[in-house]
């Protein structure tokens, strides 16, 4: 993903440590403001995670959040698992939110944080920039989705085919389906 552009920064919850923790409503962490119902990090003292802490929403779907306008990033990726008894938990939905609209990534598996996996979603976009997103579970509540390693950054323009415009849609999700184990 860094090689696509500059990250900018990439923001854990470590801080908050393994067990719960409520981080504040709204939260923010570098350029994004987390605005879920209740936001909330969970660990492996919970039993949600092996691998790090993680933000999600108290009442578990969905994740919703603002990235600041200034800079205007054109790089956002992130880490993310759910919570099952399956290593693929229920799927879920990401819409994007850039200055020029809307873009929706409907049904995608994303692996069982509880288990110690977590999914790489990145996206890149040229002549437009992230404002926002919202993360939701297809099943709705029963399901604990939460991210970390949240990057934000510039994307370099060489590495995107025209048209320029929106490049992350033909690029797709950049290491979606790609679980790895966290050490």
């Amino acid at each position: 993903f860094s090689a696509s552009g500059t990250i900018a920064f990439n923001s854990t919850f470590t801080d908050f440590g393994t067990n719960f923790g409520f981080s504040g409503n709204p939260f923010t962490r570098g350029d994004v403001t987390y605005h879920s119902r209740d936001n909330l990090t969970f660990g492996s003292l919970t039993g949600y995670t092996t691998t790090q802490p993680l933000i999600g929403n108290n009442y578990w779907t969905p994740i919703l959040g603002d990235i600041a306008a200034g800079p205007q990033y054109s790089l956002f990726g992130f880490d993310i698992g759910t919570v099952s008894g399956t290593p693929i938990d229920s799927p879920i939905t990401i819409t994007l939110f850039t200055n020029l609209g809307s873009y929706v990534y409907p049904n995608l598996s994303i692996v069982n944080s509880a288990q110690g996996l977590l999914k790489f979603i990145g996206f890149l976009a040229s002549e437009e920039y992230f404002s926002g997103f919202d993360i939701t579970a297809v099943n709705g509540p029963g399901n604990l989705l939460g991210m970390t390693n949240v990057q934000l950054g510039q994307f370099d323009g060489s590495a995107v085919p025209e048209p320029a415009s929106m490049a992350l849609l033909g690029a797709g999700l950049l290491g979606l389906g790609f679980a790895r184990r966290r050490r």
